[in-house]
């Protein structure tokens, strides 16, 4: 074998065996199952749905030891308190909560205006010291060694970024050392194997053409982007039924919607301390390439894509020019066809890779015939 050709085997495996070794450590980071008994519950979040999404079994956990559970919203969940959708919100969360025998008063509304997923945040620095006020107040009445829920680093909507940084704030300025802080993803465009495999493999096969029809009925949306192992409850079938139950009482916001999306699972992780948690956003460790965030190994799994389609590009091909007179319309087909959908606008980065490289690798089929 030539130098050329050793040297572009080895290259080649090194894909593979990084990959490999991505997925051992994913494999090893297996969740931790909270054993500790339950405690009192502060839930904060941005919208009236949030509160279920982020800790709802965690509340129903808690309610069955007999511990207090309290829930803030940051927003009114419309660009007004006075919009019909504030009122509906507001009223849907009030009866979702009293299903779970958390009373009215345990239900605390700032009432600042929701905005778009990614518009331009309107909060004003007086809006924002109101509201950092406001939450200091709660959890300087929290009782001894409370939990506190709040978004994870990284969420794609701009008033989860900017209630978790407000709570991180606060629990600087009232400086309670004894609060549990657990954060909690809902959904964000930070995708790798080590941290969501599932999310992130799902992410690009519904990005390939023709495989986008194939995803999961239980759609792998969230999962955290940076950190370590997760947190979750121990396993409660009859719990987690009640935490669906919970996010189907969200009717304005599709519930049903958000079982499918959110139904199935729900992660916490610790925030070690205001300054660390603050300088984890944004996180840190990815390219923001084709729509979305990655990390090294999500862009490992990019290589290995189109290292995968150059190989059947370039197979095609040779068999196609050893084993018949047609063999050179095969590969000017793959050829032309590869770079002609590789190029189209509506291609997302996982199929031109693997348009581009099926090129490719019949074109070096071609060049090895020359040798």
């Amino acid at each position: 074998m030539s130098t050329f050709m050793t040297g572009a085997v080895v290259a080649l495996s090194v894909v593979p065996v990084s990959l490999l070794v991505v997925a051992v450590a994913a494999m090893l980071r297996r969740p931790r199952v909270m054993t500790d008994p339950a405690k009192p519950a502060l839930i904060l979040a941005a919208h009236q749905d949030d509160c279920a999404i982020l800790a709802g079994g965690y509340a129903i956990f808690a309610k069955q030891a007999g511990c207090r559970v309290q829930v803030a919203y940051l927003t009114c969940g419309a660009p007004s308190p006075d919009e019909p959708r504030a009122v509906t919100r507001r009223e849907e969360s009030l009866a979702a909560w009293r299903a779970l025998d958390v009373g009215d008063d345990d239900v605390f509304f700032f009432g600042l205006p929701e905005h778009g997923v990614s518009a331009e945040s309107t909060w004003t620095h007086a809006d924002r010291d109101r509201a950092r006020g406001w939450i200091g107040g709660l959890l300087r009445k929290l009782p001894a060694n409370s939990v506190v829920f709040l978004p994870a680093a990284g969420e794609s909507h701009v008033d989860h970024r900017g209630l978790r940084r407000l709570a991180l704030e606060a629990w600087q300025e009232v400086a309670r050392g004894d609060l549990l802080f657990l954060e909690g993803p809902e959904y964000n465009d930070y995708v790798s194997l080590v941290q969501s495999p599932r999310k992130t493999l799902a992410a690009i096969v519904s990005r390939l053409p023709l495989l986008a029809r194939f995803r999961p009925a239980r759609p792998a949306w969230t999962g955290f982007a940076e950190g370590g192992a997760y947190w979750t409850l121990p396993p409660d079938e009859a719990r987690m039924n009640r935490r669906r139950e919970l996010l189907r009482a969200f009717v304005s916001e599709d519930g049903a919607l958000l079982v499918n999306l959110f139904g199935w699972f729900e992660r916490y992780r610790p925030v070690t301390n205001p300054v660390t948690g603050l300088a984890r956003e944004p996180p840190r460790g990815y390219v923001a390439v084709g729509g979305l965030h990655r990390g090294a190994s999500a862009i490992l799994a990019l290589a290995a894509l189109a290292e995968g389609a150059a190989a059947l590009g370039w197979a095609v091909s040779r068999f196609a020019l050893h084993g018949a007179t047609w063999g050179w319309a095969v590969v000017a087909g793959i050829v032309i066809a590869g770079g002609a959908l590789g190029a189209r606008k509506r291609t997302k980065l996982e199929g031109r890779l693997l348009y581009w490289s099926a090129s490719i690798g019949a074109l070096g089929s071609v060049a090895t015939m020359f040798r």
